[in-house]
């Protein structure tokens, strides 16, 4: 018994030692980039060849390298290895994503499915026009180099015409990037007022809310969780001729034909594992919005700013909180400008209101327990790599939302303006492969109204 202590002491010692041991990386194999350029997949490693690390260290890199390249939407799975001869080779196997997406457009044009849902069904399924349809061609990853290749031809509710084309690298180090978009809305049907936190629409027969966009923007990503952009847009409205409109100034100055310039800068830092669905990881971003008007004496200036964290509290339990904040110099908006809560930023269990103003900040908080681990699924039907494997996962939820919108001239029937908002609920979010989410809630707000919720998007 005396002698065998000592042995392993000496075993343990020896792995300590290898561990620390430097050994300098000769090679960076890939295998599976049958589309993806090599130097797409290099540039968002966290090494190099020719680095001196010791396997420890090379393990940490691992994990960082791929949550980089998980969030650049190339690959289904990846995988790290590496083998030592003298000096140490690693290996990369990928199995790369379908890139091409031509795919039908069938979709509801409202905030929510909830919103939706309850519309049809208080016309009795019978009226079905806040549906849009068309076509939609997504090439991700167009010539291997991450680039992005957006078409759209949308016909419906919300006509949507577009075209965007975003080239990460432009230069040797690839840290200069270029995104041009031009995109073209068209509505018969469009809300113009806010009243008792819920929409007011208009329509009149042959005429239509109109609004063309054009924009360039300019990104530098000087290393690989941080990314500064550089935004130019000139945006382009018009409305009806009709005192309905004007009175209540949709656009600035009561006019019917508005245009604008906006000057954007944005940063990001990123360290989360996953943009879709996160679990581990935070988040960064700061915005300011400089708005000049064309010919008309219209400006403004508008700061966001956003705080994200997500934690791994052990095997089986994760916590995550969002803060974020939006402030505008002007006090008094015109309504186009004038969104804060309802849209793209709510608050769970207040789905049905929408809630205007230049001023607002939000706070979310979730505590979730992993019900299924992320599994692999083989899908016997399907011969191709990209979709022959998939997986998925299920989680538990239990959140709190809390925010406040303030708005000085809004109108006295909006009585969620200017309140203290708090909810909280259940949910159950599903996620799954090509970064499908799915989510049900039941929740209850400061109001006591309770609802069971549907969303197909993260709520951070």
């Amino acid at each position: 018994m005396i002698r065998f202590f000592p042995s392993i002491f000496f075993l343990l010692l020896s792995f300590s030692l290898l561990a620390q041991e430097k050994y300098v990386i000769a090679d960076i194999e890939i295998v599976g980039n049958k589309v993806t350029k090599e130097a797409t997949v290099l540039r968002e490693l966290s090494f190099k060849k020719g680095d001196t690390l010791s396997l420890q260290e090379l393990a940490l890199r691992f994990e960082e390298s791929k949550r980089n390249i998980e969030k650049q939407w190339l690959f289904n799975f990846i995988d790290f290895k590496y083998e030592i001869d003298q000096d140490l080779i690693v290996k990369i196997t990928t199995i790369e994503r379908w890139y091409v997406w031509p795919y039908p457009i069938f979709e509801i044009s409202e905030r929510n499915f909830n919103v939706f849902y309850d519309s049809l069904k208080m016309s009795k399924f019978q009226d079905y026009s806040k549906l849009n349809y068309g076509v939609f061609l997504n090439i991700y990853n167009f010539r291997g180099r991450n680039e992005k290749l957006l078409l759209k031809y949308r016909k419906g509710y919300r006509e949507h015409y577009l075209f965007d084309y975003d080239i990460p690298y432009l230069n040797k180090k690839k840290t200069i990037g270029i995104n041009l978009k031009v995109e073209y809305f068209r509505m018969k049907k469009f809300h113009f007022k806010t009243t008792n936190n819920q929409l007011e629409y208009f329509e009149q027969e042959g005429t239509f809310f109109k609004e063309f966009k054009k924009s360039a923007a300019i990104s530098y990503k000087p290393a690989l969780r941080s990314n500064h952009k550089f935004i130019f847009e000139s945006s382009n409205y018009q409305i009806p001729d009709s005192s309905v409109l004007t009175n209540n100034q949709f656009l600035p100055y009561s006019v019917t034909d508005f245009t604008v310039n906006e000057l954007q800068y944005q940063f990001e830092y990123e360290k989360r594992n996953s943009i879709s669905y996160p679990t581990k990881g935070s988040y960064h971003s700061a915005q300011i919005q400089v708005f000049d008007g064309w010919e008309n004496p219209y400006n403004n200036l508008v700061f966001t700013v956003k705080k994200e964290n997500h934690y791994k509290l052990n095997q089986d339990f994760l916590f995550g909180y969002s803060l974020k904040a939006k402030t505008s110099l002007k006090d008094s908006l015109a309504y186009v400008f004038n969104t804060s809560l309802g849209f793209d930023d709510y608050l769970r269990g207040y789905e049905y209101y929408v809630i205007d103003g230049n001023h607002y900040g939000l706070a979310k908080t979730a505590l979730k327990y992993c019900l299924v681990p992320k599994k692999k699924l083989e899908i016997p039907f399907f011969k191709m790599d990209q979709f022959e494997k998939s997986y998925y996962s299920l989680y538990l939820s239990i959140f709190a939302d809390m925010g406040v919108v303030y708005d000085k001239y809004t109108d006295q029937s909006n009585g969620l303006n200017n309140e203290f908002l708090f909810s909280q609920g259940i949910g159950l979010d599903f996620v799954t492969y090509y970064d499908k989410l799915m989510r049900f809630e039941f929740s209850r707000n400061h109001l006591n109204e309770w609802g069971f919720f549907l969303h197909f998007s993260n709520p951070f």
